[in-house]
């Protein structure tokens, strides 16, 4: 790896210890790092505002103009996220009104269970999956339509009974109404929702790992961050939720790719996930040559990355969903909807030290 991905893994992480710390100052002393090449990989990767938080805190002389686009990140991640918490509960409201309850997912969910504070990673969108509040809802009583219409244009991706996201376009058989059955209740802002057990969440982040091709940071970064502290995990219901969904390569694919490059603690869920899983020694095996392959050899910023990324989701995935993976990436390229520009940083938006 170069040094920038290896001073990416090392800043790609809430918890940046003294050992880190000096790790992270070392390669900065050590030169040679291509300052311009860490910037764009990191903020392609969603992690430039932690990362930018964690070399400051190391005591590396960094470049001036280094160090100011690093701070500059996290100043225009907190308005993102602020702008993004507004209109999330501001919909969250208005789905209330059509009688849609909201699950919080993915990067949302996040915000309020694993991270610090919201602006430690960069999300593109919010996401939502939503279910009637009660037995008697019809799909265009009170403006239902016109209402998820709004929240798409705004960037929140709001699916009925499900997520589009979650089973790969459908690839993979999630229950969602188990999910729900599941789910627990929370408050976002003065407005009702709901958010995953920790099982179905690691799940879910592991799917979306293998929807970014895995060795996307950002991914990984949830992935190693919601093992952390999302938990306690039972091994035996994750398991049993990855068969469930047919995902059980793609969860262990997840998991071994944040242990091999995040060094995530897999203690509480690993003792005896192969066999529990069903995957077989060889499988699980390649699996982790693939992640101790693309940490020797592949890069976060070039090709290489995208070709290990590859091979892990065709070694993850069984044969008949790999033809349709590929083929649906191939193509049917979603449609992305504008999003309204992003308004200046509030002067009361701080980082965290």
């Amino acid at each position: 790896m170069t040094p920038e991905d290896r001073l990416l893994l090392l800043c790609a992480r809430q918890e940046f210890t003294p050992e880190h710390q000096a790790a992270a100052a070392a390669i900065c002393a050590g030169g040679g790092i291509r300052w311009d090449r860490l910037l764009a990989t990191a903020e392609r990767h969603g992690v430039l505002p932690i990362a930018g938080s964690n070399l400051q805190r190391c005591g590396a002389a960094l470049p001036a103009a280094v160090a100011g686009r690093l701070e500059l990140a996290i100043f225009e991640n907190a308005a993102v996220k602020e702008r993004d918490a507004d209109r999330l509960a501001a919909g969250l409201a208005a789905l209330r009104e059509v009688e849609l309850e909201a699950l919080l997912l993915k990067g949302t969910a996040l915000d309020l269970l694993v991270y610090d504070a919201p602006w430690v990673a960069v999300s593109k969108d919010v996401d939502l999956s939503l279910r009637p509040a009660g037995p008697g809802w019809e799909r265009e009583k009170g403006g239902e339509k016109e209402v998820r219409r709004a929240l798409y244009t705004h960037g929140v991706e709001c699916d009925l009974d499900g997520h589009h996201d979650l089973t790969l376009n459908g690839l993979l058989p999630l229950d969602f109404g188990r999910i729900w059955r599941e789910a627990r209740p929370v408050t976002f802002r003065g407005q009702a929702a709901w958010v995953m057990s920790p099982e179905d969440l690691l799940v879910s982040l592991c799917v979306n790992a293998c929807r970014k091709r895995f060795f996307r940071l950002k991914g990984l970064f949830d992935v190693a961050e919601t093992l952390r502290r999302g938990g306690p995990f039972a091994a035996a219901r994750l398991a049993a939720i990855a068969r469930e969904g047919r995902s059980c390569g793609v969860v262990y694919a997840a998991l071994a790719a944040a242990r091999g490059t995040l060094g995530a603690d897999l203690s509480d869920v690993s003792a005896e996930l192969p066999p529990a899983l069903g995957i077989s020694r060889l499988r699980a095996g390649l699996l982790r040559l693939l992640v101790a392959a693309f940490r020797r050899f592949g890069s976060f910023a070039g090709r290489s990355g995208r070709l290990f990324g590859l091979a892990l989701v065709a070694v993850s995935l069984r044969p008949a969903d790999l033809v349709r993976f590929f083929v649906y990436g191939f193509t049917r390229r979603p449609k992305r909807l504008a999003i309204p520009p992003t308004p200046q940083a509030p002067a009361r938006a701080q980082p965290a030290p």
